[in-house]
């Protein structure tokens, strides 16, 4: 009866081994190794998260039939699910969302990428925390983001003759060691050549060409990624709403850039973190010529559009019904440098005026403008009306494109600016959100290309309140 007993016993064990190890057997399956870059041409990318989902992207190569990812909580591997893309593959270009969801508010969960059934090697490994569910129950968390404009991946092919515009990527490793909760990119991201935005297939061949360089892998696997667009993801420089290709380069850049939500014309969105608010603006998409006459009859030209009435409609209605402490308007072009020559929201008078208005006549509280373009970096502040509080703008650039010199220019002393926040070398931001409820502080700091701090100024939320 004992050895018959033992027999049970082992049978018993052996059979609730095999119903609970499939994760196990499935991960251990030999496999020859791929190199990333042999299936995977760029990604995987953290892109938006929520509180119980989250989407993955990447870009793999026209030979892949079978995407996979499987997910388990961390310190549970037992209990893994996958979910397999089912889109088109086999394309030349194979920007790849995959969102994962019914997932549990406030963990961190492993991934593992899956071609072809074959297990891909990643370095970092791919983790991501789906967001606490506080509303309610807590004062909001504390969180910080990283942010930039500006990424000229050289392309000597492709680029103009002579010195390289495209300057050290190293930047990229220098971020990815600032920890952050995610990533703001601010336009510029890719730089379209005239040769790329003469074609569809150009846009398509430029963008996947910058997102694959290998520097950016592991900012981009490290956190999550929102991003808004400027002239040179769009088309050409300085472009605007008579851009031939225009719908398919915002088609291009909702590809590579996920968001939760796009509107159906160009490419705005917004999207919340803990207590705080971002509205990513489409500065391209509706806009007139820079050169088109700003006033009409010595006022206001109405039919100069910067935002384009749909679009400026939908930022007063999302401004006014945010119950958010800070409210981010975010923006390629800068908004309120006067002193610029071009390129300013400020410079097309009626909607610049008409939002100016709103925000002020309805006493919308806690507004700030971030930007990019400029390839310097500066914070400003404006004083909309005498009984109003004063409007930040924090312009940060360039990542990797060359500088640009403004010492001989106007604008070195803009009596706007403040004092130390000019920085003309390669740079990135972050801000940080903290404190309790009713004193929540803003903390901006510029970074060197390596890293350094360079500038650091902090903003109350009680200086953001309308009286």
């Amino acid at each position: 009866m004992n050895t018959v007993f033992r027999k049970i016993v082992l049978l018993t064990i052996l059979v609730h081994f095999q119903q609970h190890s499939v994760f196990s057997q499935k991960k251990t399956t030999p496999a020859s190794k791929i190199k990333l870059n042999e299936n995977i041409i760029s990604g995987p990318m953290i892109s938006w998260i929520e509180h119980e989902s989250v989407c993955i992207w990447l870009e793999v190569n026209s030979k892949v039939k079978k995407v996979e990812i499987d997910f388990w909580e961390k310190y549970n591997s037992t209990d893994f699910k996958t979910i397999e893309f089912k889109g088109e593959l086999g394309k030349e270009f194979n920007p790849l969302q995959l969102i994962i969801t019914g997932l549990t508010p406030g963990k961190t969960y492993d991934c593992e990428v899956l071609l072809d059934n074959i297990k891909q090697e990643l370095k970092p490994k791919l983790i991501f925390t789906t967001k606490k569910n506080w509303e309610w129950r807590e004062d909001a968390p504390d969180f910080s983001f990283l942010l930039g404009s500006c990424t000229y991946i050289n392309d000597s092919l492709y680029d103009r003759p002579g010195k390289p515009y495209g300057q050290s990527t190293s930047i990229f490793d220098a971020m990815f060691n600032v920890n952050t909760d995610f990533m703001l990119w601010t336009g510029d991201n890719t730089y379209l050549r005239e040769a790329d935005y003469s074609s569809e297939y150009g846009i398509e061949r430029r963008y996947s060409h910058t997102r694959k360089h290998k520097d950016l892998q592991r900012l981009l696997i490290s956190r999550p990624n929102y991003a808004t667009w400027d002239d040179h993801d769009f088309g050409p420089n300085d472009g605007n709403y008579t851009y031939d290709l225009k719908n398919k380069s915002a088609e291009t850049f909702k590809n590579y850039w996920p968001a939760k939500s796009y509107k159906s014309e160009g490419v705005y969105s917004k999207f919340t973190w803990s207590d705080t608010e971002f509205f990513l603006l489409d500065d391209r998409y509706f806009r007139s010529a820079n050169d088109y006459p700003d006033s009409l009859n010595s006022k206001p030209n109405p039919a100069k559009n910067f935002l384009g009435n749909t679009q400026l409609e939908w930022l007063k209605n999302s401004l006014i019904s945010s119950k958010s402490t800070f409210k981010f308007i975010v923006c390629g072009s800068q908004v309120q440098n006067k002193l610029a020559s071009k390129e300013l929201f400020c410079k097309y008078s009626y909607e610049y005026n008409d939002l100016m208005s709103f925000i002020t006549n309805n006493k919308i509280d806690g507004v700030l403008f971030i930007s990019g373009d400029r390839h310097f970096t500066e914070l400003l502040k404006f004083k909309p009306n005498a009984d109003f509080y004063e409007l930040y703008e924090y312009t940060c650039s360039p990542l990797t494109s060359s500088v640009h010199d403004i010492s001989k220019s106007k604008e070195l002393n803009n009596p706007n600016r403040i004092e130390g926040s000019l920085i003309q070398e390669n740079n990135f931001g972050k801000i940080e959100i903290t404190g309790e409820k009713n004193n929540r502080e803003l903390s901006i700091i510029t970074y060197s290309a390596s890293g350094t701090p360079l500038f650091e100024y902090k903003i109350n939320e009680k200086q953001l309140k309308a009286k």
